[in-house]
């Protein structure tokens, strides 16, 4: 007995293939979705505790899947850190 078995025991559907034809993700894998309300939560706090423990960061967006709404990964955006040199290691003048 596989994982296959009891998927299609319960569904009573031969699984075609073990990833989603529109994100090309695992069946199997427990993602965060976009459209589930706990899910989004959890994504907005996770940007929310990006953006406050590193500093450097602009921005970070979520990059989910149009069609079922999957998390595929986060984007973030660097600041210039010529801006944020220590004033240590700077020359005096």
């Amino acid at each position: 007995m596989d994982r296959n078995y009891f998927k299609e025991k319960k569904t009573g559907k031969k699984s075609k293939s073990r990833y989603t034809k529109c994100c090309n993700q695992d069946k199997d894998r427990d993602f965060l979705n976009k459209n589930n309300k706990a899910d989004w939560e959890r994504m907005e706090q996770h940007c929310e505790d990006h953006l406050m423990y590193y500093p450097l960061t602009k921005d970070i967006t979520p990059i989910c899947c149009e069609v079922c709404g999957k998390l595929i990964k986060y984007i973030t955006t660097i600041v210039d850190t010529k801006k944020y040199t220590n004033k240590r290691n700077r020359k005096e003048d």
